[in-house]
This record gives structure tokens, C-alpha cells and sequence, in this order.
């Protein structure tokens, strides 16, 4: 397998445990806690943290898999 595939088939893997990660709950989650409980915090010392979890919750948002809705001042991710 090219690594170009591994990487598609990595990503589908990861999306999908984020779909069942939010399937658990309907109430939603904000990246830091989705990154955290799946394993997918970042060891980057910037400021820019989390940037995978974010990156493949964009993805998602893209496809119309999940929708962010404001709740008091955070604006959790949920299914759509």
C-alpha cells in the first residue's frame, strides 16, 4: 500500500472514531476534549494546539457529518 493510500485510510479511521466519539454524545464536544479522550492531543509547544482533531472536524463539518451550534460561550461539535 502506497503511503498516499495509508494516509486516506488513516483519515477515514480517525473521522470515524470522531463520529462515534459524538454519537456517545448528543450533547456535543469542543476539540481540546474530543482530541484529549481519543488520544489526539498535540505534543506542539506553539500555540496553535490540536490541530489534527481540528483538521479532520473540518472535514466533517464540510461534508455536513457534524455542525457546531453556540452553547453559552463554547461552540461544541455535534452530529448533524
Amino acid at each position: 500500500m502506497r503511503a498516499s493510500e495509508k494516509a486516506k485510510a488513516a483519515r477515514a479511521e480517525l473521522e470515524q472514531a470522531i463520529i462515534d466519539y459524538l454519537r456517545e454524545r448528543p450533547e456535543g464536544a469542543i476539540n481540546n476534549q474530543i482530541a484529549r479522550d481519543l488520544g489526539l492531543e498535540s505534543d506542539f509547544e506553539g500555540r496553535q494546539k490540536n490541530y489534527l482533531s481540528y483538521s479532520l472536524l473540518g472535514g466533517l463539518l464540510k461534508k455536513g457529518v457534524v455542525k457546531r451550534e453556540q452553547v453559552g460561550t463554547k461552540k461544541p461539535f455535534k452530529l448533524a
